[in-house]
């Protein structure tokens, strides 16, 4: 059947003709003047917002997510290219599983078209090692993908993993309890809770974090109440014990969660501060692909605010160190991934904009440091009235006349 037809006689997009046969694919397809990549580009942006709206379906919008750094590379958008293949790297790195080197072979691909020959030697490389480990995994027996396992490929040891770094979210193994699973909100906070602290924490200081506002007498029996439909809801899962009482305190089984704040903060305690070798930064760019947004964003209570601003500056730190390192490696669009990140967090901060300027001058791309600058002094003056440091505007005339009198030479 030709492509037209086939889309006027409403043969593809039957699941959802209306949108998708009308929104997504008749506006290229049906006039006859669609360009492939264009509309391959199209389609794999469409698909990524439809994926975003699945349960379960994270693997597949990361590996989409790295077909259209794919197009971009064919269509010759290479920063675009390499910024997206990265980001789908990062979060392939927090899933797990065979995604993880598919989307380090897509991103040593990139690496490999920009003449970036040793670093995708090295991507490429990994991106093998780990696909021939999976495949010595699959057997006659075991041909099931969902069997492979993630990331360091042993047995995980952890009865439940927590992610932390954003909206707080428990999985059981690799399935995630859902979010209409909590009986009530305080069910599930009284679990961050537990994670948080993450030693034996006394009845009476339980109280008095998470129920400030009632008397001891009714925050002791809803406690119970909520620590009944917790259980309850655990129990779906597993028949161990995971929070112990003795002694009148509470905490998590040793050994029986993993837990996203602790793996960072691991990796940046070993690493930050020192010298950075190249494998350092792979551990760093673990670490920041756990880092998914603010500790507990959605939850609200005083005793977390230190920690939250703490890690929040780990990050920034963390980022700062792998910006420094790729610029000074001329690998200025990794650096500027975690630069723009950094300019997020904290757009005021003219260390960033020092940052930004250097990798967008390494590029040779003098029009991106004038708006880089423009972008900040302007909101610099809009939000608070003031104007940047004599320090900065010495800095960036400096660098657009090295800069203008390269390119005239």
């Amino acid at each position: 059947m030709h492509l037209k037809s086939g889309f006027e006689q409403g043969e593809f997009g039957q699941g959802n003709p209306d949108y998708l046969h009308k929104k997504i694919l008749y506006p290229q397809i049906i006039q006859n003047n669609y360009n492939p990549d264009d509309l391959a580009e199209h389609l794999l942006h469409y698909g990524g917002e439809i994926l975003q709206q699945i349960e379960d379906a994270q693997h597949i919008g990361i590996i989409n997510c790295s077909l259209l750094a794919l197009v971009y590379l064919k269509k010759g958008e290479w920063d675009k290219a390499l910024t997206i293949g990265e980001n789908a790297y990062h979060d392939a790195l927090s899933q797990g599983g065979v995604v993880l080197p598919i989307c380090e072979m897509i991103l040593g691909m990139i690496l490999l078209e920009r003449g970036n020959a040793k670093e995708a030697g090295e991507r490429l490389k990994n991106s093998a090692v780990l696909l021939l480990k999976m495949a010595k995994q699959i057997t006659p027996g075991n041909s099931n993908p969902r069997k492979v396992q993630p990331i360091n490929l042993e047995k995980d040891p952890y009865l439940f993993r927590f992610q932390m770094f954003g909206p707080f979210r428990v999985f059981y193994h690799h399935e995630e309890i859902p979010a209409n699973s909590w009986r009530t909100v305080k069910s599930r906070d009284l679990l961050a809770y537990l994670a948080h602290r993450g030693k034996p924490v006394s009845t009476d200081q339980i109280l008095e974090d998470l129920w400030p506002e009632l008397s001891m007498d009714k925050a002791s029996a809803v406690f119970h109440t909520t620590l009944y439909y917790l259980r309850r809801l655990i129990q779906q899962y597993t028949n161990e014990e995971i929070i112990l009482h003795g002694s009148r305190r509470y905490q998590l089984r040793p050994g029986s969660v993993m837990i996203d704040r602790y793996q960072f903060e691991e990796i940046t305690e070993r690493a930050l501060g020192k010298t950075i070798t190249e494998t350092m930064a792979n551990e760093l760019e673990i670490a920041a692909a756990l880092y998914r947004g603010d500790y507990l964003e959605e939850l609200d209570y005083p005793w977390m605010i230190p920690v939250q601003e703490q890690l929040k500056n780990t990050n920034i730190n963390l980022k700062q160190e792998l910006a420094g390192y790729y610029m000074k490696n001329r690998m200025y669009s990794r650096a500027l991934v975690h630069i723009k990140q950094i300019m997020a967090e904290d757009p005021y901060s003219e260390e960033a904009l020092r940052l930004l300027m250097t990798a967008l001058a390494g590029k040779g791309d003098l029009l991106a440091v004038r708006k880089a600058y423009m972008d900040f002094a302007k909101i610099l003056y809009e939000d608070l009235g003031t104007r940047p440091s004599f320090e900065i505007i010495a800095f960036y005339k400096e660098l657009c006349s090295v800069k203008t009198v390269v390119m005239h030479a």
